[in-house]
């Protein structure tokens, strides 16, 4: 079997939906509402800072940052519950890095807003381990095909 024909058994009807997929789904839910939880997401300060400032940016960077990755990976996990392809759980492990990196990435980790570093880096390295156990079931997970004869 080559690595050209798993194209064509991406998807297995027979799967049913597994516990990594559904902590991915807990976790997302967790990142997109932690800027309000943790308040990283409404500013450092009651001070209105000078426009354009790097607290602001700061903020809204972090902030931002969980809500558009906590919509991209809820919807993610809720398709792989639904049919799960081999695609999502590549790209959840990938977008697990990311959140794990971006505190570094975008500049929020160097104690600015450690709140929402430790937000990211436990909510990264959580997501991309379910992923990572996801996958390292892959030959289980679909159907072994056959070889055209």
């Amino acid at each position: 079997m080559t690595i050209g024909t798993y194209g064509r058994y991406r998807y297995n009807p027979n799967r049913k939906s597994r516990w990594q997929d559904w902590v991915n789904l807990v976790l997302s839910i967790w990142l997109f509402c932690s800027p309000w939880i943790l308040q990283f997401g409404r500013g450092l300060s009651t001070a209105q800072p000078a426009a354009g400032s790097d607290a602001v940016r700061t903020v809204s960077t972090a902030a931002w940052n969980a809500w558009v990755l906590g919509v991209i990976v809820f919807l993610i996990a809720l398709s792989a519950i639904g049919r799960m392809e081999l695609w999502q759980e590549v790209f959840t492990l990938l977008l697990g890095a990311w959140i794990f990196a971006a505190p570094w990435a975008l500049g929020f980790a160097a104690g600015k807003l450690p709140a929402a570093a430790w937000d990211h880096w436990i909510v990264g390295a959580l997501i991309f381990l379910s992923s990572a156990s996801n996958l390292s079931n892959f030959r289980t997970l679909w159907p072994t095909p056959t070889e055209p004869r």
